[in-house]
């Protein structure tokens, strides 16, 4: 009886540690969805989810909130600044670096697209996470000339929300997130 009796124990114990694990897993994965929304929520809004400047600021405002850059460069002929002392994020602005000065932003330039890692949004997701949290996106494709995969929901009044991985893996390990202005 003795035997028995410590069989099933050890059982009914197995079976709620599995219940126990399901149910966190669950918890977790609802809490990965709603932070993916919040995402979409802030970008309607033409921000990044817990970033204070939104689209449309000023680069002097960027530098005021953020930090002087520890540079300024270009990506097809759009000029970004990086490395601000309190923000991981890239800031896009308008302002063509092709046609005008080369790699220059005067205060007045206007912010049109935010660019953050991940990891600075404190979550770690999967394409498939996105698409499960948001929908079927507007446009999905892999871009073998930027080298890398686009998730990009347009349909957010005057903004767009992209999901980007830099890796072709599986799962589709998503590594940045950008807000940009239509």
């Amino acid at each position: 009886m003795g035997v028995r009796m410590f069989i099933l124990i050890a059982f009914m114990w197995v079976l709620i540690g599995c219940n126990a694990q399901n149910d966190s897993r669950e918890h977790n994965d609802k809490l990965k969805s709603q932070s993916i929304v919040a995402l979409k929520e802030a970008a309607i809004k033409g921000q990044m989810k817990g970033m204070e400047v939104p689209l449309k600021s000023t680069y002097s405002k960027v530098v005021e909130v953020y930090g002087e850059p520890k540079g300024i460069s270009n990506e097809e002929c759009w000029t970004y600044s990086f490395g601000h002392s309190k923000s991981e994020a890239d800031f896009y602005f308008s302002h063509d670096s092709c046609g005008e000065d080369h790699n220059v932003l005067k205060p007045e330039t206007i912010l049109n697209k935010i660019s953050v890692p991940v990891e600075s949004l404190q979550i770690q997701m999967t394409a498939e996470d996105v698409k499960l949290a948001l929908g079927k996106p507007d446009k999905e494709y892999w871009n073998e000339a930027y080298d890398g995969y686009y998730l990009i929901y347009d349909d957010l009044d005057q903004y767009h929300l992209v999901f980007f991985a830099k890796e072709k893996t599986d799962p589709i390990n998503i590594s940045r997130v950008q807000v940009i202005t239509s």
